[in-house]
C-alpha cells in the first residue's frame, strides 16, 4: 500500500489548505463548510445508498479475492476506486437516471485502449518535488481551461490552457511508457496486470447496483412529479403502484409516462389506466412502425433521424394536444466563439400515425456574425430537400434556399421560408423552414 511521489504531493497541498484556512482566520467557515457536507451525507436515502454499495464493493472484492484476482496489496487502488468512480457516480445518479447511453459510454470508456494508457501513466509518477510543484500548476491551469470555455471573450485563455493541458498529458504518458520499457520486468508482473485489472472489473461489477439505485430514483422522481400533477394521495398511491406494475425497468417508458401525465393531468383511476395503455401502445409502433404512404406524410420515427447527421437529432416524438404531435432536437449553437452564439433546432408536427410537417430555425443574434450561420442553415435546408422532397433541379432547390420569403410547391411537397427581423440593436433575425407533407396543407 506504498504511496507514490503524486499521492504524496496530493496530501500535502490538502493538509497545507486546511491548515491555512485554520490559521487566516476561516476557520468557522472551514467548519461551516464541513458540517454542510457531514448533513448532507446524514440524510437517511444518502446514507441506505452508500451502505448499501459497501456492502455490494465488500462482495465483489470477496468474489475477485475468492478468484485469486484480488490480493490486500490491492487495497489502495481499491480505495481510490470507490472514491473516484463509486462514490462519484452514486453522487450523479439523478443526472444517470435521465441519460439513455451512460451504462453503454461507461461500458465502453472503461474497457478502452485510454484505460491501459492512463493506467501507464499513473503508473509513475515524477520526483516528489516536481509533483509537488505541478499539482497547484495544473490546477490553476485546469481551473482556467474550465471558466473560460464558458466566456466566449476569453477564447484565447481556453486554447492556450487546452493545450497546456494536452502537452501535459502527452507528457506524462511517454514517461510512463518509458519507465515501464526501461523497467519492463519488474512493470510486467501478476501484481501490476492486478493492479490495472481491479479498478476495471469493479466498475463493470458496480454497473449492476448502479442501475438498480438509477431505477429507484427513476420511480422516485416520477413520484414527485405526482405531488403536483395528482393532488389526491388516494390516485397518486394507486398512480404509483400500477406505475412499477407496468413498466418495472422500463425506465424510457417511466419518463415518457412522467411527461404525459404532466402535461395530461389524470383526473381519475380510469384516466392513468388509458395513459399507461397510450404509452405502451405508441412503444410498440416505436419498435414496428406501421407503413406510411407520401401523401399521409413520414414515418415519424424516421423523421427524427433525417437530419442526425448534422447533429440535429429529434427527440421523443409525443402527444402535445388532443390530436397534435410534436418533437424536437436540441438548439445547436453556431459560431460558439461568439458572445451570444447563433443556434439551429428542427422540430416536427403531425398526428399519431405520421408526421406531418417538418420545421428547421435558424436563430441569429447578430447580423454581423450570420454569414456562416446562413451557409450552415443552407447545407440543413438543402439535405433535408433531398430527403423528403425529391427530383427537385439543384438550381431551383438553391433559388429556393435562398430566399427570405417563398411558398412554392416543389417535389410534392409545401415548401414555405420565412424570415423574420428582431427589433433590437443588435439587427438579429430568425429564418424558418418548412416542409409540409401535401401541397394543399393549410
Amino acid at each position: 500500500m506504498e504511496l507514490s511521489n503524486r499521492e504524496w504531493a496530493y496530501i500535502l497541498w490538502v493538509v497545507a489548505f486546511i491548515g491555512y484556512a485554520l490559521i487566516k482566520d476561516k476557520k468557522r467557515l472551514l467548519i461551516e463548510s464541513i458540517s454542510n457536507i457531514l448533513r448532507a451525507f446524514c440524510e437517511p436515502k444518502i446514507i441506505i445508498v452508500l451502505f448499501c454499495s459497501l456492502i455490494w464493493i465488500t462482495f465483489c472484492v470477496s468474489l475477485l479475492h475468492y478468484a485469486s484476482a484480488w490480493q490486500l496489496t490491492n487495497i489502495k487502488t481499491t480505495l481510490l476506486w470507490i472514491v473516484t468512480f463509486a462514490f462519484v457516480t452514486l453522487f450523479d445518479i439523478s443526472r444517470i437516471s435521465e441519460d439513455e447511453i451512460f451504462f453503454r459510454k461507461t461500458i465502453r470508456d472503461t474497457l478502452g485502449a485510454m484505460a491501459a494508457i492512463t493506467f501507464i501513466a499513473e503508473s509513475y509518477s515524477f520526483s516528489f518535488i516536481t509533483e509537488l510543484i505541478l499539482l497547484p500548476f495544473l490546477t490553476l491551469i485546469t481551473g482556467m481551461h474550465v471558466i473560460s470555455a464558458k466566456k466566449p471573450e476569453h477564447a484565447s485563455v481556453h486554447k492556450l490552457a487546452s493545450a497546456i493541458l494536452v502537452v501535459t498529458g502527452v507528457v506524462y504518458i511517454g514517461y510512463g511508457l518509458y519507465m515501464a520499457g526501461q523497467d519492463f520486468q519488474a512493470f510486467a508482473t501478476w501484481n501490476t496486470f492486478r493492479e490495472f485489472s481491479v479498478p476495471i472489473i469493479l466498475s463493470l461489477l458496480f454497473l449492476p447496483y448502479l442501475y438498480v439505485v438509477s431505477v429507484i430514483v427513476s420511480y422516485e422522481l416520477t413520484f414527485t412529479r405526482f405531488c403536483w400533477a395528482l393532488k389526491d394521495d388516494d390516485l397518486r398511491r394507486y398512480a404509483a403502484f400500477w406505475a412499477i406494475i407496468k413498466f418495472r425497468f422500463d425506465l424510457k417508458g417511466l419518463r415518457k409516462w412522467k411527461r404525459h401525465i404532466g402535461i395530461f393531468p389524470p383526473k381519475n383511476r380510469k384516466d392513468i389506466q388509458d395513459s399507461i395503455a397510450e404509452i405502451k401502445k405508441n412503444q410498440r409502433m416505436e419498435q414496428k412502425p406501421p407503413p406510411i404512404s407520401p401523401d399521409q406524410g413520414w414515418c415519424p420515427i424516421a423523421a427524427t433521424k433525417f437530419l442526425a447527421t448534422f447533429g440535429l437529432t429529434a427527440g421523443d416524438y409525443h402527444r402535445v394536444d388532443n390530436h397534435e404531435w410534436w418533437a424536437s432536437s436540441p438548439m445547436k449553437k453556431l459560431n460558439a466563439t461568439a458572445i451570444l452564439p447563433d443556434n439551429i433546432a428542427y422540430y416536427i408536427e403531425g398526428d399519431q400515425m405520421a408526421a406531418k410537417r417538418l420545421i428547421v430555425k435558424l436563430h441569429v443574434n447578430n447580423r454581423e456574425t450570420g454569414l456562416s450561420s446562413d451557409v450552415e442553415f443552407s447545407k440543413i435546408c438543402s439535405a433535408l430537400l433531398s430527403i423528403v422532397a425529391k427530383n427537385i433541379p439543384h438550381a431551383q432547390q438553391e433559388k429556393i434556399i435562398q430566399s427570405d420569403t417563398v411558398d412554392v410547391v416543389a417535389g410534392g411537397r409545401l415548401i414555405s421560408l420565412r424570415r423574420n427581423d428582431f427589433n433590437n440593436s443588435s439587427q438579429g433575425y430568425s429564418r424558418t423552414m418548412t416542409i409540409d407533407h401535401s401541397p394543399h396543407a393549410s
